[in-house]
């Protein structure tokens, strides 16, 4: 740890106070009671509030988790790094770009009673001390509802506790995973996109990763499922000529040139696309280009991760469910954050700020989220060369990306496929299908494995492989 992240953890740690613990709780997804500095853990995601409890001791709030965490314990940082699963660095980022934390210096005295508790302990009169009074219970271990309190706790039930974990675990999967419209992919996901879970999909510069983000989209538009779709890569009527252009089976690209199109082909699109803004997907899909202006704003509005955080709340209040939250893509998102310098170093740490912020904004909202990602050049296959097939090293800024997602999925051409055109520098058909592969990478709930897809370049859809 540097010296700049010590100084920053001390401070965090001095300046933060029960009130702003409890702020950082409910940050967290936590629930709070206030008047009895109890909640529900945010690590485990217990849901009664009598898992954690919080008290400052020599000037630093400390929690104690007695349910379902074997205990664990520790300061502010400490429940951000165990809630998020993020290195010190990024939780003091988290805290101060969340929170606000750490503020102005706490009062006078509690930097006493901090100063006075590192002070040395004075030498005991050689008198003999008196008894000690029976402890009470302590903050560590509550005393259960309806107790005395000069009773003794009872001991800890491991099958209640157990049973209690198990329930949760089970209302975790009331709500069914979001389809992807391709049932190998939903085999490949567990189901389909699950709430809560950050899904990250990477693949080569116009390998179709937008193509089948769409395709999701629309699928799930159309399953009754709100979508949060954030371009920072296409103006937004491009996207929405490409959701028409899959729904009509016509190449996109007639449906950006309409003075190639004849009139009556030009009232077909029209209709097309009234029908479409018209339908479910069409009502649901909730289209916002990065600088576009937001309904005739001057200032033009930027999808920052902090905008992002109040969209897919109001989101949520106004449909009455968790939307799908689609970012395209990752690294130029962290391109418009507030972290991103303009210097190498910078970036890396934007990238990995981006994805902490993503994956925060899964968990507290309850959305599922697909971020798309670019790799390395060095992972890109080579006409003439060697085919392989791309690892998690192979993200663009890669290191926090991949420990923030709950599964990795990359998006590649299939091998014999590439090697006959690519690989021998033989020129591709731009209107023909292509065979793609879509590999699970990483899998925190479901593992790996790979389906096969067939993409339509011209139509911007995928299908499935059939026989």
């Amino acid at each position: 740890m540097s010296t700049a992240d010590r100084f920053n953890a001390e401070r965090i740690r001095r300046t933060v106070g029960l009130e702003e613990f409890a702020q950082v709780l409910v940050a967290l997804g936590a629930s709070v009671d206030r008047a009895t500095h109890r909640s529900s853990c945010p690590v485990h995601k217990g849901t009664g509030r009598e898992a954690v409890h919080y008290e400052e001791r020599d000037g630093i709030v400390h929690y104690k988790c007695v349910t379902g965490c074997g205990g664990a314990s520790g300061d502010v940082l400490a429940v951000v790094q165990r809630s998020l699963g993020v290195t010190l660095p990024l939780a003091a980022a988290w805290l101060r770009d969340t929170c606000g934390l750490p503020r102005e210096r706490r009062r006078r005295d509690r930097r006493s009673a901090a100063e006075a508790a590192a002070a040395p302990v004075p030498p005991l009169p050689s008198v003999a001390p008196a008894p000690a009074p029976a402890p009470a219970a302590t903050a560590a271990e509550p005393v259960p509802n309806g107790a005395d309190a000069g009773e003794t706790a009872p001991p800890r039930n491991g099958a209640i506790e157990w049973d209690i974990a198990l329930s949760e675990w089970r209302s975790g999967f009331e709500r069914k995973p979001v389809p992807t419209g391709l049932r190998g992919v939903d085999e490949l996901l567990g189901g389909g996109l699950r709430d809560r879970r950050l899904y990250v999909l990477a693949g080569l510069a116009g390998g179709g990763k937008s193509a089948l983000a769409l395709r999701i989209a629309h699928v799930a538009a159309a399953s009754g499922v709100p979508v949060i779709y954030v371009s920072y890569e296409m103006e937004e009527i491009e996207a929405r000529a490409r959701l028409v252009a899959a729904a009509m089976k016509t190449p996109f690209g007639q449906l950006l040139a309409p003075d190639s199109l004849l009139q009556v082909e030009r009232e077909q699109v029209g209709v097309a696309w009234r029908k479409y803004a018209e339908s479910g997907p069409g009502m649901r899909i909730l289209l916002t280009a990065s600088g576009g202006n937001d309904g005739g704003a001057i200032e033009p509005r930027v999808a920052t991760m902090e905008w992002l955080k109040y969209e897919t709340a109001r989101v949520r209040r106004d449909f009455g469910q968790p939307p799908l939250v689609v970012v395209d893509d990752l690294q130029a998102a962290a391109a418009f954050s507030e972290e991103f310098e303009g210097d190498p170093s910078s970036f890396f740490f934007a990238v990995g700020l981006t994805a902490l912020s993503l994956r925060v904004i899964a968990r507290t909202a309850g959305s599922p989220v697909l971020a798309l990602s670019s790799v390395r050049r060095s992972a890109v296959p080579r006409p003439g060369g060697e085919y392989r097939f791309p690892e998690l090293g192979d993200l663009e800024e890669s290191g926090r990306i991949e420990s923030n997602a709950d599964a990795v999925l990359a998006l590649w051409p299939e091998r014999t496929d590439w090697e006959t055109h690519e690989g021998r520098g033989v020129p591709r058909d731009s209107t023909a299908r292509r065979t793609m592969f879509l590999r699970a990478l990483k899998g925190r709930q479901t593992g790996t494995g790979a389906v096969g897809l067939l993409w339509y370049p011209v139509l911007g859809t995928f299908e499935e492989v059939r026989g």
